[in-house]
C-alpha cells in the first residue's frame, strides 16, 4: 500500500513540500521582517511595534530558517552544491533549533524583565510550541526532508 498518492509527488519524483512547512518557514523569518520593517515603513505604529519586539539575538534565531528556505528554493536535481543537500537533510532539526532558540530567548527576556509578557509575546510562545509539536510529530515532514531529487546524469555534451 502506498503511503502517499501520486499528487503528493513533484516532477522530480520527491514529495512536494507541504503548505504547512512553507508557512512554518515564513513564520520563522518574522524576526527578519521585524528588523526590516522600520526601514520600509513610515507608519509610526508599525515602527514602534518593530522596535518593541526586535533584538539581535532573536534575529539570529531566524538564521537556521533562512538556510532551510535557501535549500527549499534550490531543491532540484540541477543542484550540485553538497551543502544545500546537507542543509535539506538537516532541515527539520534546523527549524526546530530556530524555534527552540526563539522560545528560550523570549522566556529569558521575560524572566529578566527585558521584555514584558504581553499578547504578542504570548502569541509567539504559543505558536512556537505548536510548531515544535508539528515538526516533531509529522511523519510527512520527516519524509519530505529525507528526500532530495537525484542529480540528472551528465549529458554526453557535458565536459564534466
Amino acid at each position: 500500500m502506498m503511503k502517499y498518492s501520486f499528487e503528493d509527488y513533484n516532477e522530480y519524483n520527491v514529495l512536494k513540500i507541504p503548505l504547512m512547512l512553507v508557512l512554518t518557514n515564513l513564520y520563522l523569518l518574522k524576526q527578519i521582517l521585524i528588523f526590516v520593517l522600520p526601514m520600509l515603513s513610515s507608519i509610526p505604529l508599525l515602527v514602534k511595534l518593530a522596535h518593541q519586539h526586535f533584538s539581535v539575538a532573536l534575529l539570529l534565531s531566524s538564521l537556521p530558517a533562512v538556510l532551510v528556505v535557501v535549500a527549499m528554493l534550490r531543491r532540484a536535481p540541477k543542484t550540485r552544491v553538497p551543502l544545500i543537500r546537507r542543509i535539506w537533510r538537516w532541515g527539520r532539526v534546523l527549524l526546530l533549533s530556530s524555534l527552540v532558540l526563539e522560545l528560550f530567548l523570549l522566556i529569558l527576556y521575560i524572566m529578566l524583565g527585558i521584555k514584558k509578557l504581553n499578547e504578542i509575546s504570548l502569541m509567539f510562545i504559543y505558536i512556537d510550541v505548536v510548531l515544535m509539536i508539528f515538526l516533531n510529530k509529522s511523519q510527512r515532514v520527516r519524509d519530505v526532508f529525507a528526500e532530495f531529487p537525484d542529480q540528472f546524469p551528465p549529458s554526453k555534451t557535458d565536459p564534466s
